[in-house]
C-alpha cells in the first residue's frame, strides 16, 4: 500500500489537494487542527495549524506549510511565495501576533510539506536555515515529504486494524482496473461496504468504538481521493464520479442508520466526502464543457447509434446532476457564486440538449430519470419555454419511433440485450417491450408542475391514440424505503400506482394528485429530506437506478395549490 500512497501523493499537483488531505491525516494521529489554508486569506505562511502530542509525548502547536510537489531550488528561495520566505513569515510574524493566548506557551514545531521530495540541491540550504533557527524545546523543524507522508498515511489509515490485507488486496485490484470501461468498480465498492456497512463497531457511545469509527471514515475518504487521483491520470473521471457517489450515499446511510446527525466529527467526515464528489463533478464539467456547444459533440464513442444514445444520455444525467449538486448547495448556503455556477451549467445544459437530438429520444423507460434530473435544473432558472418544447420532442419521437418504425423507442426494461432484440434483430414485438411506462405519466405530471398544457394534451392524445394497452405508473416510496434507499436498488419496495390514467381536464388531474397525498409517505419521513439533503434521493436513483421520488414534481403542484388557497 506504501507504494500506492506514494504515487498517489505525487499525482497531486492542484492547489488545495494536499491541504485538504493533511488534516484528515492529523486527526488520525490525535492531532487537533485548528484551521486550513483559505484561498485570498493572508496566512503569513501558516497553510494548516494544528495542536497535539509530539513523537515523544509532549503537548505542541504544529504549523504546516504545504506545497505542491518536489522542493528544488527555485521553491525554496525565489520570491515572496518561497519556502525560505514563508517561513520567515512563520517566524517573524505568525509566531509572534496569529499564535492563540493558550497555545502561546506550548513548543512549536514548523513542518514544511509536500506530496514530493526534497531536492539535492536544496538539502544544504534547509539544513543551514534549520541551525540557525531552531531553538531546542521551543522551536524545532521538520520536512515531510512524500515518503514520510506515505509512511503516515499507511500507519494511521492503512493499518491492519483499519483496512485489513484481504481489503488492501482488493483496492489495489480497483486501481489496476480502473482505466478498463468494462470494469464494474465492484472491488472498490466491497471495500467501501465492509469498511463502512458491514462491520460492527461496538457501542458507538463509548471512546473506543467511535476512534475506530472515525478512523474508518478517513480510510475511506483517502481512499475514494486515490480513485479520484489515479482516474484524472488516466483522463477518464466517470470512475471517480461513480465512486464519490456511492462513498456519498453509504456514508449516508451509515449516519442514517446510527442517528450520527448530531456528531459533529461523523458530519465533517461526511462533508470531506461530499466536498471530493463536487470537486470530482467540478472537474467532469470544465473538462466536457466546450463540447455541449457543438452539434453531436458527444457523438463517436459508440459503434452503433443505440451505443451513442445510452452514452448521451448518461451524460445527460451527469450533467444535470452536476447543476443540482451546486443548486442545492448555493441555495442552502445563499451563495451567490455557487448559484452562478448552477446557472452556467444550465446554460451548457439546454445547449448539450439542443445539440444532441438523442436527448429527445430515450430507449429506456429509465431514461426518465435523466430527463427528471434536467427539467429540474431547467426549471429552476425558468426555462418552462425550452423544458416545453423539449417535451414536444420526446413525445413525437417516441410516438413516431413506436406508431411507425416499431423501434427505437423506449422499452420498459433496461436490458440492452432486449435493445438490441427490439430494434436490430425485431424479434420481440413492440407491445411486448412496451408493456408499461412510468416515463410517460411522469412527463405529463411535469407538465402540470410547469403548467404546460399543449404537451400535457400531446401526452394524453398519445396514450390514448398510440399506447392504448401501456399501463401507466409511477411509484411512491413506504417505511421500507429508506432502510435501501443509500445503498441500492429501492424499487423493490414501497407501492405504484397502477395502472393509471391521465384525466384530460386538467383540474381533475391536479385534484387527483393533491387528494393522493394522503394516501403516501411524507418527504420528511425520508432522512435526506428532513435534513436539508434534498439532492441525495435524486443522486440515488440515477446511481441506482431506482425510481424517482415523485416529490420533485409533484412539490410545483402541491405550492401552487397552497398559494391559490391562501390567495
Amino acid at each position: 500500500m506504501r507504494l500506492i500512497i506514494r504515487e498517489y501523493l505525487s499525482l497531486l499537483k492542484e492547489d488545495g489537494e494536499l491541504d485538504a488531505i493533511l488534516p484528515t491525516l492529523l486527526l488520525a494521529m490525535n492531532i487537533v487542527p485548528l484551521s486550513s489554508a483559505q484561498k485570498g486569506v493572508r496566512q503569513d505562511g501558516v497553510d494548516v495549524s494544528a495542536v497535539g502530542k509530539d513523537e515523544h509525548g509532549v503537548k505542541t502547536l504544529f504549523l504546516f506549510l504545504v506545497k505542491q510537489g518536489d522542493l528544488s531550488r527555485n521553491d525554496w528561495d525565489s520570491g515572496p511565495q518561497a519556502v525560505r520566505q514563508s517561513l520567515n513569515d512563520i517566524k517573524d510574524v505568525y509566531l509572534n501576533n496569529r499564535v492563540n493566548i493558550k497555545h502561546q506557551k506550548l513548543p512549536k514545531k514548523i513542518i514544511v510539506c509536500t506530496g514530493g521530495s526534497l531536492k539535492q540541491n536544496v538539502e544544504s540550504g534547509w539544513n543551514g536555515y534549520i541551525q540557525n533557527h531552531q531553538i531546542d524545546g521551543e522551536l524545532e523543524y521538520e520536512f515531510w515529504g512524500g515518503d514520510k507522508l506515505s509512511s503516515l498515511i499507511e500507519e494511521y489509515l492503512f493499518n491492519e486494524k483499519v483496512i485489513p490485507e484481504a481489503l488492501q488486496n482488493r483496492f489495489r485490484k480497483s486501481l489496476v482496473l480502473l482505466s478498463d470501461p468494462s470494469y464494474d468498480l465492484s472491488d472498490y465498492y466491497f471495500v467501501l461496504d465492509d469498511l463502512l456497512l458491514n462491520v460492527d463497531f461496538g457501542d458507538l457511545s463509548k471512546q473506543s468504538a467511535k476512534k475506530k469509527m472515525l478512523k474508518a471514515l478517513r480510510t475511506i475518504n483517502i481512499c475514494q481521493n486515490i480513485v479520484y487521483s489515479w482516474a484524472k491520470s488516466e483522463d477518464n473521471l466517470k470512475p471517480a464520479i461513480y465512486c464519490a457517489e456511492r462513498t456519498v450515499l453509504h456514508t449516508w446511510d451509515f449516519i442514517r442508520r446510527h442517528d450520527l446527525y448530531g456528531n459533529q466529527k461523523v458530519s465533517m467526515a461526511f462533508w470531506d466526502n461530499y466536498n471530493t464528489l463536487l470537486n470530482v463533478y467540478t472537474d467532469y464539467f470544465l473538462k466536457i464543457q466546450d463540447h455541449c456547444y457543438v452539434e453531436n459533440g458527444f457523438a463517436g464513442y459508440g459503434h452503433h447509434y443505440l451505443q451513442e444514445c445510452l452514452n448521451v444520455f448518461e451524460h445527460l444525467g451527469l450533467i444535470s446532476n452536476t447543476g443540482l449538486l451546486y443548486l442545492f448547495l448555493g441555495a442552502s448556503q445563499q451563495n451567490e457564486g455557487n448559484l452562478q455556477d448552477a446557472k452556467n451549467i444550465c446554460h451548457a445544459l439546454k445547449h448539450y440538449i439542443t445539440n444532441h437530438p438523442a436527448t429527445s429520444a430515450p430507449c429506456y423507460d429509465g431514461h426518465i430519470i435523466e430527463i427528471s434530473q434536467a427539467i429540474l435544473l431547467l426549471s429552476s432558472f425558468g426555462e418552462d419555454e425550452f423544458v416545453k418544447n423539449w417535451i414536444i420532442d420526446i413525445i413525437n419521437n417516441i410516438t413516431y419511433s413506436y406508431g411507425v418504425m416499431g423501434k427505437y423507442f423506449p422499452i420498459d426494461t433496461d436490458s440492452f440485450d432486449e435493445l438490441l432484440e427490439v430494434c436490430i434483430e425485431g424479434s420481440i414485438k413492440k407491445e411486448e417491450a412496451f408493456k408499461m411506462s412510468t416515463l410517460l405519466p411522469i412527463l405529463a405530471q411535469w407538465c402540470l408542475a410547469l403548467n404546460l398544457t399543449e404537451p400535457y394534451q400531446g401526452i394524453v392524445d398519445a396514450i390514448g391514440n398510440i399506447f392504448p394497452n401501456c399501463t401507466l405508473q409511477i411509484w411512491y416510496p413506504d417505511e421500507e424505503t429508506e432502510d435501501v434507499l443509500y445503498k441500492g436498488y429501492a424499487g423493490q419496495t414501497g407501492a405504484v400506482e397502477a395502472p393509471m390514467s391521465l384525466d384530460r381536464d386538467v383540474a381533475t388531474m391536479i385534484d387527483r394528485i393533491i387528494k393522493l397525498q394522503d394516501q403516501i409517505l411524507k418527504p420528511e419521513k425520508i432522512s435526506a429530506f428532513a435534513h436539508g439533503q434534498g439532492w441525495m434521493p435524486l443522486m440515488a436513483s440515477r446511481h441506482f437506478r431506482s425510481p424517482l421520488i415523485p416529490i420533485y414534481w409533484q412539490k410545483h403542484i402541491l405550492d401552487k395549490e397552497a398559494k391559490s388557497q391562501a390567495a
